[in-house]
């Protein structure tokens, strides 16, 4: 087996998809440190409460693909910051639910407008059949490995 040939880093879908996910996130991260003065993580955080505040320390990290022992780190500067309050759960005293102050939601559009406007960036000369058909694969993949993985687990 010619490993060379095989295993192409420069043809490795694998590797375009993580070199592609580190730079979107890398621009993102600095264009909206540089206009919103928030850092990757917490805006991650922000959005994600934006679009369904209230959620619990668990659901907030699963959002935003984190471990919940970083999610409260971030989350502790956060607080100290007035851009989250925690507040139990009615339900479970255990739980915890993270809501957005009238700060962070003041901080939410233009934060978006950022996103969007890199999202136009990174997809110009890009035809929207392209994008369609690559959100699809993209799509299609995650859940060949995640049935893999369900399998696998079945099979232990």
């Amino acid at each position: 087996m010619n490993i060379k040939v095989n295993l192409d880093p420069k043809n490795s879908i694998g590797l375009i998809v993580k070199s592609t996910e580190k730079a979107i996130g890398y621009v993102l991260d600095q264009e909206i440190k540089e206009k919103c003065g928030i850092t990757g993580g917490q805006w991650k955080i922000v959005i994600a409460l934006a679009i369904q505040d209230g959620m619990s320390q668990k659901e907030l990290a699963d959002m935003i693909f984190v471990e919940t022992p970083t999610l409260v780190s971030l989350l502790d500067k956060m607080e100290k910051t007035g851009l989250i309050k925690r507040q139990s759960d009615s339900k479970d005293r255990r739980t915890n639910k993270i809501l957005l102050t009238s700060k962070a939601k003041k901080q939410s559009p233009e934060i978006v407008e950022c996103i969007l406007d890199i999202r136009n960036v990174i997809t110009k000369n890009i035809s929207k059949n392209e994008i369609k058909t690559t959100k699809n694969t993209l799509k299609i993949m995650t859940q060949n490995a995640e049935s893999f993985m369900k399998q696998k687990k079945v099979n232990d």
